[in-house]
């Protein structure tokens, strides 16, 4: 018996199965196309025939495929008695979806968790993967060991699909800013400065704004207080002035004008001029 299998070895699931037994795990890999499992065999890694074989041969099975419901497929196609073994997906979720997939791993004796992972494929191959997991603490305490052989693990609650929530919220900033860091260095560039002047800049810079505005909206300090720093107002011309200086560098606008929009509203709303950190409460879709 190995110690995890991976379902799917397509770039997230060829990582796992890679830091998993550089790590010193045995591992069980399926994948529908074998040669794609076969490329990974090795000293530490067996290749399963079938599903339900790699849900048989570990008493953790990792599911890496495209989308839930082909994963959520696969485990109730393959009609294995699972016997309190683990099934954790890695296919981002809703609560009901979430619910159901789970629904079909205990139906069939075994255990259900959410995996989220925060972390791109070579991260994780390097054993520096950051991952998020919700489910049933009994089952992801029990594997905990072998999460953590592949970088850093939280558990958030029981509460299905919490393990991507949680993961969504804290990420769901990340993509805006990387476009936006790498249309600025686009603009440095124009400008004669170096990438290495622009990624100084940013590491200056960030990390200070960053910590003030968490400080400023998990205090949730009275929108109109004196303290004001930049009102809504402000922000409303001053997203628009980006977005015309970025069309005029013949750059996509788009974040800007969707900024210019949400502030707009907070504006219309009535809070012109309170700090713009209220616009938390205008993020919702109406």
């Amino acid at each position: 018996m190995s110690d995890v299998s991976v379902i799917g070895t397509g770039a997230m699931g060829s990582a796992l199965v890679e830091a998993l037994a550089a790590a010193g795990g045995a591992v069980t890999v399926w994948n529908r196309t074998t040669d794609r499992a076969a490329a990974l065999s090795g000293p530490r890694v067996g290749v399963a025939t079938s599903v339900a074989e790699a849900l048989t041969a570990s008493p953790l099975t990792i599911v890496a495929v495209s989308d839930h419901e082909l994963g959520r497929t696969l485990v109730e196609q393959a009609r294995q008695d699972l016997d309190a073994k683990v099934v954790a997906s890695t296919s981002f979720v809703t609560p009901d979806q979430s619910e159901a997939f789970a629904n079909v791993v205990r139906a069939a004796g075994g255990r259900y968790l959410d995996l989220e992972i925060a972390a791109f494929p070579g991260q994780v191959r390097s054993g520096h993967g950051v991952f998020v997991v919700s489910g049933q603490r009994t089952a992801y305490e029990a594997h905990r060991a072998c999460f953590e052989r592949m970088g850093r693990t939280t558990y958030v609650t029981d509460a299905p699909a919490a393990a991507y929530i949680s993961g969504m919220a804290v990420q769901v900033a990340f993509l805006p800013m990387a476009v936006g860091l790498l249309q600025g260095l686009r603009i440095a560039e124009a400008q004669g400065l170096s990438p290495d002047w622009f990624k100084k800049a940013v590491l200056e810079l960030y990390p200070f704004h960053i910590e003030r505005l968490l400080d400023r909206v998990t205090a949730r300090p009275d929108a109109s207080a004196p303290d004001v720093e930049a009102s809504v107002d402000v922000m409303v011309a001053g997203a628009a002035e980006y977005g015309g200086a970025l069309r005029e560098m013949g750059l996509d606008a788009g974040m800007y004008d969707a900024l210019h929009r949400l502030f707009v509203a907070a504006s219309e709303a009535g809070h012109g001029e309170d700090d713009w950190t209220c616009v938390v409460e205008h993020v919702a879709t109406r």
